[in-house]
């Protein structure tokens, strides 16, 4: 893209930062590398400085790039991404991730069981209205950087005791099959886009609009029983999604 398009309905800032993620990811800028100065960025896209100031702090914003007073801009080392199966159950996931060389682990940031049940929760785990929820409320951390919430619900009467389980700590899948004898099999997922709330961000030690891709979930045992009901919230800057489909 050699100049923005006026016509557009994206901001002029945002064609011109939209841009320069693509040079970068096409590598004609490195790692550690200083890319082009401001004047010269806004003579080639024909905007001005102000608008390329703009587009830079988005990146920077995105740990893209670092801005260095009186040096000029340069390419920030970019973690690994972390890439989630929506083809595996969560649990499936927590085993693959492990497998491809990160390290993952669970804090516990609440527990309890609910009665009534949620209303949004009683359809998926087929509950009774006068029934009980079991609820775990879990900050994930990926090589030691919070990356998502994970809420989850059960029928308290199948996984007694779950919520005070202390083994949920580590691996929540591990920790139903070895004290419940529960492994599911299949997934329903559904997946969006929403705002952080200011409590969601201090949790995942983000900035008060990051987005999070929220996967709501319920996992089935072999009998068709729904075993679990869960919502993880990941931060939209820290993962991208893979699913396979077949015609």
């Amino acid at each position: 893209m050699s100049s923005v398009d006026k016509q557009s309905p994206l901001p002029a800032y945002f064609q011109v930062a939209q841009d320069l993620r693509r040079r970068i990811a096409q590598g004609e800028w490195g790692t550690g590398d200083r890319i082009a100065p401001e004047l010269s960025l806004a003579g080639h896209y024909g905007v001005s400085r102000v608008t390329v100031r703009q587009a830079l702090a988005e990146l920077a914003k995105d740990d893209l790039v670092e801005r260095k007073r009186g040096s000029g801009t340069y390419v920030r080392p970019q973690q690994r991404p972390i890439v989630y199966d929506l083809n595996l159950t969560l649990g499936a996931y927590a085993a693959r991730i492990r497998e491809l060389g990160f390290s993952n682990r669970a804090e516990i940031i609440e527990s309890g069981l609910l009665t009534p049940p949620p209303e949004h929760v009683r359809a998926p785990l087929e509950l009774a209205p006068d029934g009980q929820v079991a609820y775990l409320l879990r900050r994930i951390f990926i090589n030691d950087q919070p990356a998502a919430m994970y809420r989850s619900w059960f029928d308290a009467a199948v996984v007694p005791g779950i919520e005070r389980c202390p083994g949920v700590e580590g691996s929540l899948s591990d920790t139903l099959e070895r004290e419940y004898g529960f492994v599911p099999v299949r997934s329903e997922l559904y997946l969006e886009v929403v705002r952080s709330t200011r409590e969601e961000a201090l949790l995942v030690d983000a900035v008060s609009d990051v987005p999070l891709l929220v996967v709501t979930s319920t996992s089935y045992l072999a009998d068709g029983r729904p075993l679990e009901h869960g919502q993880t919230a990941w931060l939209g800057d820290r993962v991208r999604f893979h699913v396979t489909s077949e015609a």
